[in-house]
């Protein structure tokens, strides 16, 4: 297949997929197997599945990371309006199909949301569409500053426009709305029926299917295989046991700054022994800024917090904690005993991955780790930002089921979220609205 091809073409064929197989490199059976997708132009499918099964290789297998970056053996036939693009390099094949990835920090080079929209354009070329994208993400209006600057929700947008910019060419997207709020989810929601509408195509791994609309088509990765399933449903998830009245963190009169913009003033907080509140607010609103200032990791500017313990911080990006060779070693290096690391990783479900390097493991696999490793250090309180990346419905109910459990030996949680079903696993609901803490009514 020839660029010039793509590039010329107002109206794509189908992506299709025969026979997939991937092994990746020392596993013994395939994460993949004889696996077929057909993706027609003016459709979007999107891929549920547990957390591990395979989605985001299939992604990979496709714009073709696997088998370049992660050594692995791979067979089977990929074809795009009607010819084979197996025989080209993650490079070549991204003037063909466009991908965003599930973490947006490992797509993002440039310095600036204005180099890096600039450069999706040099790759795909300007559009009405792409500006569409643009505004109805808001990329336009984040701040002019660095990237590095940006909140993790205001990078995915960034990410997400980028890779848009290749409708009506296929599209694959990885856990799109693992950082938007509702907002951002609404938006992309309407981009993604957008671009159906101009014949563009797209293949979505979602783990919350039910915060996305307009996918027709929903299918199920299971044993390797893709089947047809109905779109995943928000969980059912039970309220807390009651809290104590003994308060082991507080804020009082808090300043909150990212660089040189005020985020958040005087803000006053407390979490009781035993409670778990919940916090959202917008993309960028400053939320995982005031979890590092409330875990001593980042300085305000005014005011002053209290700790009666131990408090730790699970981050949203689950690789900056993970530092051993092997997730058995992660488990023994937060202090598991040899006779209960065993019970610890089936507890998360981690036990069949023991020998696997972290960074091997999926997204969800990431978060169940670093949730694993902490709870180990049996802190006071944890703060967990974001911990519904990759879940899946089974395992998010088991991650708030542990919550609970710990909420009842005493200890506070702070989570903090763009998933409001989360509310109904809390005691309370604040949410971040013009710099201010607000308790939302249930």
């Amino acid at each position: 297949m020839s660029v010039s091809r793509a590039e010329h073409s107002s109206v794509y064929a189908g992506l299709e997929v025969k026979g997939l197989s991937v092994r990746l490199a020392g596993e013994a059976r395939p994460v993949l197997h004889d696996l077929d997708v057909a993706l027609e132009p003016g459709h979007a499918i999107g891929v549920s599945g547990r957390s591990g099964s395979g989605k985001t290789t299939l992604i990979h297998a496709i714009a073709g990371l696997v088998p370049w970056l992660r050594p692995a053996e791979i067979s089977g036939d990929l074809g795009l309006d009607g010819e084979p693009f197996d025989d080209l390099d993650p490079g070549q094949r991204a003037h063909l199909l466009a991908t965003c990835l599930d973490r947006p920090d490992a797509q993002l080079f440039l310095p600036t949301v204005a180099q890096e929209m600039e450069a999706a354009r040099r790759l795909h070329g300007d559009s009405e569409y792409m500006a569409r994208a643009i505004d109805a993400l808001g990329v336009d209006r984040l701040p002019s500053g660095r990237i590095t600057e940006l909140s993790s929700g205001q990078r995915q947008r960034v990410a997400l426009a980028a890779a848009l910019a290749g409708c009506p060419r296929p599209v694959l997207l990885d856990e799109p709305t693992a950082h938007l709020d509702a907002d951002g989810v609404r938006e992309l929601s309407e981009v993604l029926a957008d671009g159906r509408g101009l014949g563009g195509s797209f293949l979505i791994n979602e783990q919350a299917g039910w915060r996305l609309r307009g996918v027709e088509e929903w299918a199920e990765l299971t044993d390797g295989r893709v089947v047809s399933c109905a779109q995943p449903e928000e969980p059912l998830l039970q309220a807390p046991a009651p809290a104590s009245e003994r308060v082991v963190l507080a804020a009082r009169g808090l300043t909150v700054e990212r660089g040189s913009q005020r985020l958040l003033a005087g803000v006053n907080f407390e979490l009781h022994e035993g409670e778990v509140v919940l916090l959202t607010g917008a993309n960028g609103a400053g939320k995982s800024t005031l979890a590092q200032v409330l875990c001593g990791l980042r300085r305000t500017s005014a005011g002053t917090v209290a700790r009666s313990g131990r408090t730790t911080l699970m981050l949203p990006s689950a690789e900056l904690q993970l530092f051993s060779g092997s997730v058995a070693d992660e488990v023994a290096a937060a202090g598991a005993r040899h006779e209960e690391s065993a019970r610890v990783l089936r507890r998360h479900r981690l036990d069949h991955l023991a020998a696997r390097a972290p960074w091997t493991l999926s997204r969800g696999e990431r978060q169940r780790l670093v949730h694993a490793a902490l709870d180990l250090l049996r802190p006071e309180v944890m703060v967990v930002d974001e911990p519904g990346q990759g879940l899946d419905p089974e395992d998010l109910r088991a991650f708030i089921n542990l919550v609970h459990r710990r909420a009842e030996k005493g200890r506070g949680y702070l989570v903090i979220s763009h998933r409001r079903e989360l509310a109904a696993a809390a005691h309370r609901h604040l949410h971040i609205s013009d710099g201010k803490l607000v308790e939302v009514e249930p």
